[in-house]
């Protein structure tokens, strides 16, 4: 599973490049022979202001007014927006709203944007008009099309027909995460993996919001799919963005420890789990570890190996995002001092006997204390 830090979910870093609007109106295809959605030169402009307003209540703390910009009739997408406006809360909210840079119409009744997260790259997000304002939405479980398949070079991939116009952007990405897996498991594989892209919260039901993926790990009639609910494009709008294929990389490495042995992650301490295909699948950025090794409580051992209890109220999503770039550098740690082989030896003694206390003697010839009290020194040493 991959968590992505929640604050870039909330505010995106303003360009400087120019809204694509449309000069002469252009009206999606009308099924139900209803008035259908005219976008004018107008759209962007009245889109925006939807997501300035939004900002700004972030920024004020306005639950009123925030609620106001988006759709509350939309259950998953709803749950969402409220735990954003919770983190924000906690822990404020930092530059611009993001620039929407084009839009589209879709079905009668949504116009689709394609926004800017910076960093992230580009999303597309919906917006409906409700008594005549423009308000975020997403559509329905029956509104985003069919669920179909496509298969690029043995890689099947599952998509609604929502994201018919970027297949191809969904399959070249994934090609491009797949060859970099290949290239780093940890045995050869016996199948090619599958991924499923999920285009709203409706459709991806109950996820936790800062979840982007998973894999679901021993999963015969299922396990070669990872599936994923939220995915960026570059600017151009032609490919998925960097970000997006590193997660996709992570993703493909549980399918990868899966390969090597069947059902080792439920053996496994939580920072193996997580920090190999983390760090080998390059999923956190040198800035972010940074800030969260020099600028946050470091957890305790236990805590590493039980992995962020987000089954607790007192565990906040953002908590658990920063549990992954500590279990980053963990494995970091774990090639620089003890080789390249290191992680394989130790899921085959965890295959034997799940017991760090007994496999960390036995493969790195240091107590897990004595790994832990390491590690620390070593990434407050490199990255503060």
């Amino acid at each position: 599973m991959i968590r992505r830090g929640t604050l870039t979910l909330i505010a995106a870093v303003l360009v400087i490049a120019g809204c694509t609007t449309t000069a002469t109106p252009t009206a999606s295809p009308s099924a139900s022979g209803a008035a259908a959605i005219v976008i004018t030169e107008k759209t962007v402009g009245e889109l925006q202001a939807v997501l300035v307003a939004q900002r700004g209540a972030l920024s004020k703390g306005d639950l009123k007014a925030y609620q106001a910009t988006y759709d509350t009739a939309r259950p998953a997408f709803r749950r969402c927006k409220q735990e954003a406006f919770d983190i924000a809360g906690r822990q404020g909210v930092g530059g611009t709203a993001p620039r929407i840079l084009k839009v589209t119409p879709y079905l009668d009744t949504y116009v689709r944007a394609w926004v800017d997260e910076g960093s992230n790259g580009l999303v597309r997000t919906y917006f409906r008009m409700v008594d005549g304002k423009w308000i975020q939405s997403e559509p329905t479980s029956d509104e985003v099309g069919a669920e179909k398949n496509k298969t690029f070079d043995t890689i099947d991939i599952n998509y609604w027909g929502v994201d018919d116009d970027v297949i191809d952007a969904l399959g070249k990405g994934t090609l491009e995460a797949r060859d970099f897996v290949v290239k780093n498991e940890l045995t050869g594989s016996k199948k090619p993996f599958g991924i499923r892209f999920y285009p709203t919260r409706g459709v991806a039901g109950l996820q936790e919001c800062s979840v982007v993926g998973f894999h679901i790990p021993n999963a015969p009639a299922d396990d070669k799919f990872i599936r994923f609910f939220r995915y960026w494009f570059t600017g151009d709008m032609k490919s998925l963005s960097p970000v997006t294929i590193t997660f996709i990389q992570h993703e493909g490495l549980h399918w990868a420890q899966d390969q090597f042995i069947t059902g080792i992650t439920a053996r496994l301490d939580w920072w193996l789990v997580e920090g190999w295909p983390d760090y080998i699948g390059q999923s956190r950025s040198t800035d972010y570890k940074r800030t969260v090794v020099c600028s946050t409580a470091t957890p305790t051992l236990k805590q590493f190996q039980d992995g962020p209890r987000t089954d607790l109220p007192e565990t906040n999503p953002e908590d658990a995002v920063r549990y992954y770039a500590f279990a980053n550098t963990m494995i970091e740690y774990l090639y620089a001092q003890f080789g390249p082989n290191a992680y394989r030896d130790l899921l085959v003694a965890y295959e034997e006997v799940a017991d760090a206390n007994k496999n960390f003697p036995l493969v790195l010839k240091v107590g897990s204390a004595d790994f832990y009290t390491g590690w620390v020194a070593f990434a407050k040493k490199k990255y503060c």
